[in-house]
């Protein structure tokens, strides 16, 4: 299927990096679409802040993988914008990263509106939603944490359904095949653990200490400003965690990878091993 092309948006970030990969894998021509090369795919530019550059990036494709970069200031409301001019591009299937909990949040959320733009484009359409990012320990907001060996969290003892981002990648690229998916695709790993059962999947698979710490919000966000986070993001994360830990919010084990993908998804030991896998030498 080597005729068969994407743009694929965020090509060097936590999903995208994958998304561009697992495309490559298939044969595809991989677009990656950004304001830097990335590891996979032709580089295409696209800058957020440059709307000439948003058309060209989609145009010839057969499928889109779209991320919405959140601490890029003005992005989210310029989401629905980026939408359309791919639409406008005459891109036939758009995969729109999301989150688990779009349906709770409120209707001015930059999340929901883009994906009600997306629902209503005259374009077939995938809303990939997963939970709580593995990857979020180890290149994310929380990569802090386990550099010291303890993961602080205003999270209690609440189980997740923890995803690997291989995952989410893998639903992203089995919606952007001609006949994939389409609509709302939950995605989750295979069961909900709390973050005990993480922190030791970890630690056995990086042989150090690693240890789980439940704390208060106030406590978890001033470690993320202490490494140079935003309160907002920090307030933001904290909310997210403590509606699960109260059990405001409720997130099911969904199948989604098993169904589209053929495999059982990633769990927190298939990630900690691989991650430790990866480690330079």
């Amino acid at each position: 299927m080597r005729d068969h092309v994407v743009t694929v948006l965020g090509a060097t970030g936590k999903t995208g990096r994958h998304v561009a990969a697992q495309a490559a894998e298939r044969g595809w021509r991989v677009r990656a679409a950004g304001r830097r090369p990335g590891a996979v795919g032709a580089y295409t530019r696209f800058d957020w802040d440059a709307p000439d550059t948003w058309e060209p990036a989609f145009a010839g494709s057969d499928a889109a993988y779209l991320v919405i970069p959140f601490n890029h200031a003005g992005a989210p409301e310029k989401a629905p914008a980026v939408i359309e001019a791919a639409v406008a591009a005459g891109v036939p299937k758009i995969a729109l990263l999301s989150t688990i909990d779009v349906d709770h949040a409120p209707d001015d959320d930059p999340t929901k509106v883009a994906e009600r733009t997306l629902a209503d484009a005259p374009t077939a359409s995938a809303m990939i939603r997963p939970t709580w990012f593995l990857d979020n320990f180890t290149v994310g907001s929380f990569r802090g944490m386990l550099e010291t060996g303890e993961l602080r969290l205003p999270a209690g003892e609440a189980k997740f359904p923890f995803v690997d981002t291989r995952d989410i990648a893998a639903v992203a690229v089995a919606a952007m095949a001609p006949g994939g998916p389409e609509g709302p695709l939950p995605v989750t790993g295979p069961e909900a653990v709390d973050h005990h059962v993480l922190a030791k999947a970890l630690a056995d698979a990086l042989h150090r200490r690693v240890t789980y710490v439940p704390v208060e919000a106030r406590e978890f966000i001033d470690l993320l400003m202490q490494r140079g986070f935003s309160y907002g993001y920090g307030d933001f994360l904290a909310d997210a965690l403590m509606k699960v830990a109260n059990g405001d919010f409720v997130i099911p084990v969904a199948d989604t990878v098993q169904r589209y993908c053929g495999r059982r998804p990633y769990s927190t030991t298939d990630f900690a091993q691989n991650y430790a896998d990866n480690q330079p030498v």
